[in-house]
């Protein structure tokens, strides 16, 4: 079989990294893959030395005009491949018309809430709604916003919706977890390190994290807290992760007087050598789909920090595998980081918890067979011009 990816971006991020783990999963595999992109990135290079044969989409003034969607067409007509699987807003939104041009099925992946997107957005994606195949959400609560957002389609969506949560190669982990210490990547052995991954973008509102961070270290100053037998002056905050914000981001910490405490480590390759250092992992999005780097974080073993817009969470239960605040609120984050400094007993029945909920439930392989018992379908199913 002949699967024609198409991404919007291959730089560091969640969507990016979900078609790279199914593409390493299935590298030995008898199936040919193709990937066309519009922005390059990290996981350009991983990709291509895959052996994957990759297409590098440009217009003529910009990434996006008419150009390049005649490019992209122009490049498919020529593989004809059996399934068009494409990621991220743009990439579907183009995808969709190619495949019906070409009568060529066609996947498209939900990453995020469509409920938290413009109305701009909103307004281009209801012109070719209906002319995927089939969505895959990657979470039960980014399937029930896409749906809610369109409710005036929602019968038809409800057919063509289905939902394979994200997955991780935890083999592929373990094989890549660096021997770097925490001293080798700035820190002292003694430090408590609250860690965040992911771009440096305002829906991730770390502005957030590092105001509730800010919380947090006063606080154990003003107690001079010292439960977990650290002193309260060594407790971190490290964000791996480059982006749009980071000028804002730095100069926030420079206003709060975080300099020495809040680490900005840039976009990293490889960040499983922060998850083998942090001592637990925060999310403060304002909206999240089912987060890779919370995946990769729960097969570290570490308890999760993580706002959650939706009652219940496609993941983590508050105090089973996670504390769980609502989005905004920087002084229930503090609160979290706290509890997690303060009880090493239950941070690490937490980490446990979510080390076993990943071995058990979040195998890449699943996603694979899912993903391909898609294809397969459509492909025997859909007469082409």
């Amino acid at each position: 079989m002949k699967i024609f990816h198409v991404i919007t971006s291959l730089k560091i991020g969640g969507a990016e990294s979900a078609l790279l783990n199914f593409l390493r999963v299935d590298k030995n595999s008898e199936h040919v893959h193709y990937v066309a992109y519009f922005y390059p990135g990290p996981n350009l290079e991983k990709i291509q030395n895959l052996g994957i044969k990759t297409f590098h989409i440009t217009g003529l003034l910009n990434k996006y005009d008419f150009l390049s969607y005649l490019k992209l067409r122009r490049i498919i007509k020529d593989i004809k491949p059996d399934v068009i699987h494409s990621s991220l807003w743009f990439a579907n939104f183009f995808s969709k018309f190619v495949a019906k041009s070409l009568s060529i099925p066609v996947v498209c992946d939900l990453h995020s809430n469509f409920l938290h997107d413009g109305k701009i957005r909103k307004i281009l994606e209801r012109i070719n709604l209906l002319d995927a195949d089939i969505y895959v959400a990657v979470s039960n609560n980014t399937k029930n916003g896409f749906i809610k957002t369109f409710c005036s389609y929602k019968d038809a969506l409800e057919k063509k919706t289905v939902v394979i949560p994200n997955a991780i190669d935890i083999n592929y982990i373990k094989k890549n977890i660096s021997k770097l210490n925490r001293v080798e990547l700035g820190f002292l052995q003694r430090d408590f390190i609250i860690g965040a991954v992911g771009r440096l973008e305002k829906i991730k509102s770390y502005d957030l994290l590092i105001r509730a961070f800010y919380i947090f270290k006063n606080n154990l100053n003003q107690t001079n807290t010292n439960c977990n037998g650290s002193v309260a002056k060594n407790v971190k905050l490290c964000l791996v992760g480059g982006g749009r914000c980071y000028g804002e981001l730095r100069k926030l910490t420079q206003d709060l007087g975080l300099v020495e405490d809040v680490v900005f480590a840039g976009a990293a390759n490889n960040p499983y050598p922060y998850f083998n250092i942090f001592d637990c992992f925060a999310i403060s999005s304002k909206s999240e789909g089912l987060s890779i780097a919370l995946l990769e974080a729960m097969a570290f073993g570490l308890p999760v920090i993580s706002t959650t817009y939706s009652p219940k969470h496609d993941v983590l239960v508050d105090g089973v595998n996670a504390l769980l605040v609502c989005p905004g609120n920087p002084l229930a984050l503090s609160r979290a980081m706290e509890k997690f400094y303060c009880d090493q007993d239950f941070s690490m029945q937490i980490g446990k918890e979510n080390l076993n909920l990943i071995k058990q439930s979040f195998s890449i392989s699943r996603v694979q067979d899912s993903y391909f018992e898609i294809f397969k379908k459509l492909s025997a199913t859909v007469v082409r011009n």
